[in-house]
């Protein structure tokens, strides 16, 4: 049985290895191709409603179209008697992600050489490069994989020069992935951590995205170099004006590193449009990728102010005898040095993993960046609107969509967070998570609405919280 902890993106709690098998047995529409040549799975995305033709790349599915959705939802192993609502933390692999990463371990295991010259060899993985970056929406050399979020955040942290002092600016709803590298190395250089506080409850939800806008612009000092904070807070789901908040520091000469963990795979991505200068996000969340993927993106005209942390490749053109690097060994380093890939020179890497990454991101453009969005903002406005109509549940997330994407968070009054979360899991195989942090005043349950999830599936959420919460009042 392949589990998380061996990296392969299964978990035998939820997911159903027989579906490996037959992925569409409830037989809506198509067929899965399982595709192995060049290491990856190609899924053809059949008919629409009742037809039987590949949905055109310029006519994405309506977000409403039951039918289709629920043949999505059907390409992945979660088990049937369950609802999986919680990709905010770790996203299941549809099948065909899953089969090409096993097809990969057992190509490695069973012919390396060959494997590595003929399948995972250069040309596979520039083309990797130039996907994510297309998905992504920058140039190839702007994109290195990591193996997640975290290393991301740690490579921009303390990747620029500081002096002890300085002041990178943070919030404490961001994720410690993203703040404890920052007071690692406020202990470490003596540089300072300036902590936005958004535990006021005028910031669930805010207004309006101005006024986060000014809570990060009242924060900066002559001393800020840095600000370091999330796309979307996996706290209470707050979308956050990342463009609005990265020009201004831009204007002041501030560089900025976003913490992406929750937005790629679920929201359409232009980084360009972000007008971030770093930003660090997973593959095996949203993008259903396996577990330990990443990437971290930094943009073309700051990226040699970015020093790697951990890093094993030539220093300044010379190799660890103090030569020059020519021949067979330039050739190879030489893409690497040119641009943010060399944030990738640290090592072994993981083929499996990075062939994942390149099967979800199939799965992904197949389907749509643009469907998938627009699909996860439906059910969770769905879900979100639903639950504001129950007596007792307090719904933190914004009806903003400038605010608000496919994180709902709220809240059962009386009712424990993770008391709540049992009841759904053991009541209903209802699986959603809890955020709590008592130093902050915050203790909120939060479901994530991918396309796993059906229209069936949100609907007995809301009926089920909806008994918890009656059952409280009487």
């Amino acid at each position: 049985m392949y589990t998380e902890e061996a990296g392969i993106n299964f978990d035998p709690r939820f997911e159903d290895p027989e579906k490996l098998k037959a992925l569409t047995r409830r037989g809506f529409l198509g067929r899965v191709m399982g595709g192995i040549a060049a290491g990856t799975a190609l899924m053809t995305l059949t008919g629409r409603k009742a037809t039987a033709a590949p949905l055109p790349a310029d006519e994405p599915a309506e977000p409403n179209d039951v039918g289709y959705w629920n043949w999505v939802a059907d390409q992945f192993v979660i088990r049937d008697d369950i609802a999986y609502m919680n990709t905010g933390t770790r996203g299941p692999s549809p099948g065909p992600v899953h089969r090409a990463q096993i097809a990969a371990l057992e190509g490695i295991n069973s012919d390396y050489q060959s494997y590595s010259r003929y399948v995972y060899n250069s040309e596979f993985r520039d083309n990797l490069r130039n996907k994510m970056a297309n998905f992504i929406g920058c140039k190839s050399s702007e994109v290195a994989f990591t193996n997640n979020t975290t290393e991301g955040m740690v490579f921009g942290t303390f990747g620029i020069d500081m002096e002890p002092g300085d002041e990178i600016i943070t919030t404490n709803h961001d994720h410690s992935g993203g703040v404890q590298p920052i007071n690692l190395r406020a202990a470490r250089q003596k540089t300072k951590t300036v902590m936005i506080d958004l535990s006021d409850h005028k910031f669930h939800p805010p207004d309006n995205p101005d006024e986060l806008v000014k809570a990060f612009e009242a924060a900066i000092t002559p001393r800020t170099k840095l600000i370091s904070f999330c796309h979307i807070n996996y706290t209470d789901g707050l979308l956050l004006p990342v463009k609005e908040i990265c020009e201004m520091a831009r204007a002041r000469g501030i560089l900025t590193l976003v913490d992406g963990a929750q937005p790629p795979g679920m929201l359409k991505m232009n980084m360009h449009d972000l007008a971030c200068d770093m930003y660090a996000g997973p593959c095996h969340k949203w993008m259903l990728a396996s577990m330990y993927t990443g990437f971290f993106y930094v943009r073309e005209d700051v990226v040699d102010r970015v020093w790697p942390t951990v890093y094993s490749g030539p220093i300044n053109g010379m190799s660890m005898y103090g030569q020059e690097l020519t021949g067979a060994t330039k050739d190879y380093y030489e893409p690497y040095l040119a641009g943010a890939a060399k944030f990738e020179l640290r090592g072994s890497s993981n083929a499996p993993a990075r062939v994942a990454i390149n099967a979800a991101l199939d799965f992904h453009n197949m389907i749509t960046p643009q469907a998938l969005e627009a699909r996860n903002r439906y059910q969770a406005v769905r879900l979100a609107n639903a639950l504001r109509n129950i007596d007792g549940v307090t719904v933190y997330s914004s009806e903003d969509p400038r605010m608000s994407a496919a994180l709902v968070a709220f809240k059962v009054d009386g009712v424990a967070t993770r008391d709540l979360n049992a009841r759904l899991w053991e009541r209903n195989r209802i699986y959603i998570r809890n955020v709590t942090h008592s130093e902050i005043n915050w203790d909120a349950n939060r479901a994530s609405m991918h396309v796993m999830v059906t229209d069936a599936q949100t609907d007995k959420l809301i009926d089920a919280v909806e008994e918890i919460a009656k059952e409280k009042r009487l």
